[in-house]
């Protein structure tokens, strides 16, 4: 039976570094790892290093117990954390390498599960991956995407929770995405609608609901703005400000720093740029984003670029039923509210903040995602048939 429960519930202190936790606590949440395994492995980590060496080490140990679903978390640990670049010990990219590692592990497990589709679909030259899942009789059609360093596999589990709600559920990857950056070396685009309606296309969707995870608040929005086969649109999370968001958790600095990604050329950059390139985290996060989108080369480029992911101008396009979920804790709630303000022309809007009490204040409920796909459900099914039928 695939209900809320199957979902562990709570967001523990796992490791003191901020970043490590979350995503400790997302294999927590996700039902791979037990509390007492996780806290085990949080306590031996103590730099970035010691992550990827110790994920790749319990990756191993869990393929060869045939623990598929344990062993591909553990490679997308060490994958997502390794530096764009670094090579393996043949002089292969030690980034492709765990992807494809961790991408074949998730396809076994997930292979198992009744009813599970896999296709690649044509998009400009090369293809989109899309997994799905389709019933008889189904209430609606969900389709899925995830945001700025995603990749699909990693929201399988959700697939089997909307099957038994009566749903028909597509999750696919798009430019900068898994795959589609992986093997074709394609960067994301702010214009997300292109993507999303060669799903549509493909399998002939219509009157869908589209929930974007993470960034894929903004995609996700992007794809409704200027499709009308999207009748709902679900931003899980909300993205209206990605660059405001990130300027707005350095404080103080925050006005210095958004002046110097105005003026490229101010002297300030070559101490800054050095920093950035002291520091583990900064560095891979540089990284990241160089790899994400097409020609940014540096930390000034990075940032003036994200400026380009945001709902401020696009949501008063949104005319669907809106669902904007947030966490009380996420950085980028503080924009909360001018997103609700902003969905002017919406036929209707519905907002939830997620609270601690909850275990859900954390970016993408991380700590109760029975809760909050429950939410998602009871929102379509008021929006779907409720207000049809006059309940």
């Amino acid at each position: 039976m695939f209900n809320e429960e199957m979902f562990p519930v709570g967001y523990y202190s796992f490791n003191d570094d901020e970043g490590l936790n979350f995503q400790l606590n997302r294999f927590y949440t996700f039902g791979v790892f037990i509390r007492e395994e996780l806290f085990e492995i949080g306590r031996q980590i103590d730099s970035f290093e010691k992550w990827i060496s110790l994920f790749i080490e319990l990756g191993e140990q869990a393929e060869n117990n045939n623990e598929y679903l344990k062993a591909a978390t553990c490679f997308r640990a060490a994958q997502f954390y390794t530096l764009s670049g670094e090579k393996d010990s043949e002089g292969n990219s030690l980034k492709h390498v765990l992807y494809d590692r961790c991408v074949n592990l998730y396809n076994k497990h997930f292979c198992q599960l009744s009813g599970l589709r896999f296709e690649r679909i044509p998009f400009q030259d090369y293809e989109l991956p899309v997994y799905y899942s389709v019933r008889e009789n189904s209430k609606g059609t969900i389709v899925i995407h995830g945001g700025y360093d995603s990749i699909a596999q990693e929201f399988l589990a959700m697939l089997p929770y909307f099957m038994e709600k009566g749903y028909n559920a597509y999750i696919f990857e798009g430019p900068g995405q898994g795959e589609v950056l992986m093997h074709h070396d394609v960067r994301m685009t702010p214009e997300w609608e292109h993507c999303t309606g060669a799903v549509l296309d493909h399998f002939n969707l219509n009157d869908v609901t589209l929930i974007g995870v993470s960034l894929g608040g903004y995609l996700a929005t992007r794809a409704a703005a200027y499709d009308k086969r999207i009748s709902r649109l679900v931003m899980y999370d909300l993205i209206y400000d990605f660059y405001g968001a990130l300027l707005n958790r350095m404080g103080s600095f925050g006005k210095i720093f958004d002046y110097l990604t105005r003026h490229p050329m101010n002297i300030l950059w070559k101490s800054l740029n050095k920093k950035f390139n002291q520091k583990y985290f900064t560095k891979w996060l540089l990284l990241q984003g160089y790899s994400i989108y097409d020609n940014i080369h540096t930390p000034c480029e990075y940032f003036n670029h994200i400026k380009k992911y945001n709902t401020r101008d696009i949501s008063g396009l949104i005319t669907q039923d809106t669902l904007v979920l947030a966490g009380a804790s996420d950085i980028y709630t503080v924009f909360y509210q001018e997103q609700l303000d902003a969905l002017v022309n919406a036929k209707s809007v519905t907002g939830r903040v997620f609270t601690e009490e909850e275990h859900a204040d954390h970016h993408c409920q991380v700590g109760n995602m029975g809760l909050l796909l429950k939410t998602i459900t009871d929102w379509i099914e008021e929006k779907s048939y409720g207000e049809k039928s006059g309940s």
